[in-house]
């Protein structure tokens, strides 16, 4: 038996463009360029005052983010390489040698590639189901928590809600109530009542009590806040601001939205501020005339209609406003135009700036006891701020609370008191809250619209 072989020559070696050892030289120095520009990246990112980071900068996304920049910064500085980087940066952020090490490497390599940073899987693996999803439940633990059978000291908690308890030992026994006697008497409700009624027991340790002050007060992982209310309530909301987009456009009737005159602000502490009367005047000036010039050509007249917003509202750079007064002449203080007082039946006006003549403050202004000097209203006993009435004691409140009740007049009295009896026959109809609300407001004689207060009109028509 004969078997054929037939072999193929070998391939000849070819000489490449560029040498194998320069490509691998040239490679590592695009990826030691790639790893500075991570690290810079990462450092104005740890850096920013904007909240980039999930959960602010004491949560996980920012511990890990810390080992990446510790990592490259190993990298880049020390010429380590990415193992050895890798173990110093776990161990200074509290990982564990091998694995912290490993996850890393991996984090580092993503931040490099595409600049993303390890998102948390804590909360999204929703492996059982929560007992408030039966409203039966719900129900009976917001009975259970409005009533007073979770007391271990009932005597004691009448003396508190009848305020009959010293300020100290008031808010110490409230911090007790919250974090001690409520979650455990919630504890033993939920393991000998609703839970036998569900034909459900607990486990091997029973329910903690950490567990019990989140079904007080939030709702585990979600991180959104919640309280018990009745049916037809509303949740007292944050009033301060927070952190969002305020949009301040333009519409027309003839040609619509002003593009041209939008104005986008990042409103919140750390980032643009707040929408303010200067900032919308500035809009006007600035975006708004031209852009309806463009739109609309010349000879025509703009009528521009808004809300009543504070961001809307402001004064003039020369308005008679104490608030931006010193108590001493000169200093950085706002120069105000003219004012006036009556003496002796005469109107006397009162420059607010000192001459450029004079001796001490040439062209100064004048400040509040300069001002109130010339008016012949000073006392050497004024401050800038009221220290006798206004030093927000509690032994001050209860002097000035019946001072403050007998200032109200008696016709402001009877329009709250028809205004209650409105509510009253709206309830009586069987109407719920908001429902009553509504009612209400068909006997109002002013309808309006307001932002956070009360115009001003309507202001001094109760007060009158």
């Amino acid at each position: 038996m004969c078997e054929l072989v037939v072999s193929t020559p070998s391939a000849k070696r070819r000489r490449h463009d560029v040498p194998l050892n320069q490509v691998r030289q040239m490679a590592k120095e695009a990826a030691c360029v790639a790893r500075q520009k991570a690290l810079q990246d990462i450092k104005k990112l740890m850096a920013s005052k904007k909240e980039l980071l999930t959960g602010g900068l004491n949560a996980l996304q920012s511990y890990r983010a810390r080992a990446v920049q510790s990592c490259l910064y190993q990298m880049v500085q020390n010429k380590v390489g990415m193992m050895e980087a890798s173990k110093y940066a776990a161990r200074g952020n509290m990982f564990s040698d091998r694995w912290g090490a490993r996850l890393v490497r991996r984090w580092t390599r993503e931040w490099v590639k595409s600049r993303t940073l390890p998102q948390s899987e804590r909360g999204r693996h929703a492996k059982i189901a929560s007992l408030l999803s039966d409203p039966t439940v719900r129900a009976a633990v917001r009975a259970y928590l409005r009533s007073e059978k979770w007391s271990q000291d009932p005597h004691k908690l009448k003396c508190l809600l009848h305020n009959e308890l010293a300020p100290s030992e008031a808010s110490n026994y409230t911090q007790v109530i919250i974090s001690d006697e409520m979650p455990k008497g919630l504890k033993h409700y939920m393991e000998n009542s609703v839970l036998p009624r569900l034909q459900l027991k607990p486990g091997r340790h029973g329910l903690s009590l950490s567990t019990m002050r989140r079904l007080m007060l939030t709702q585990a992982h979600d991180g959104k806040k919640w309280s018990w209310l009745l049916n037809g309530e509303s949740p007292i909301k944050k009033k301060g601001a927070g952190r969002g987009l305020h949009q301040s456009d333009f519409i027309c009737s003839t040609f619509g939205w002003l593009s041209d005159a939008s104005i986008t602000l990042e409103y919140g502490k750390n980032h643009d501020g707040f929408w303010n009367g200067e900032l919308f005047c500035k809009q006007l000036v600035d975006k708004f005339f031209p852009a309806f010039k463009k739109a609309h050509g010349d000879g025509y007249v703009a009528v521009v209609l808004v809300d009543n917003s504070q961001g809307h509202s402001c004064y003039a750079e020369d308005a008679l406003r104490v608030s931006q007064m010193n108590f001493h002449p000169g200093g950085t203080q706002a120069r105000m135009r003219n004012g006036w007082y009556v003496k002796d039946g005469q109107k006397v006006i009162q420059p607010m700036v000192y001459p450029a003549d004079h001796p001490e403050y040439p062209d100064k202004p004048k400040g509040m006891k300069t001002v109130l000097m010339e008016r012949g209203l000073w006392r050497s006993s004024l401050r800038m701020k009221c220290k006798e009435h206004c030093d927000y004691s509690f032994e001050t409140l209860r002097q000035n609370m019946p001072k403050a009740l007998q200032s109200v007049p008696v016709e402001l009295i009877r329009k709250w008191e028809h205004r209650s009896w409105r509510f009253i026959d709206a309830y009586a109809e069987g109407l719920g809250a908001r429902d009553a609300q509504t009612k209400v407001k068909q006997f109002s004689s002013r309808t309006y619209k307001s932002h956070r207060r009360i115009p001003e009109q309507l202001a001094r028509a109760m007060d009158a």
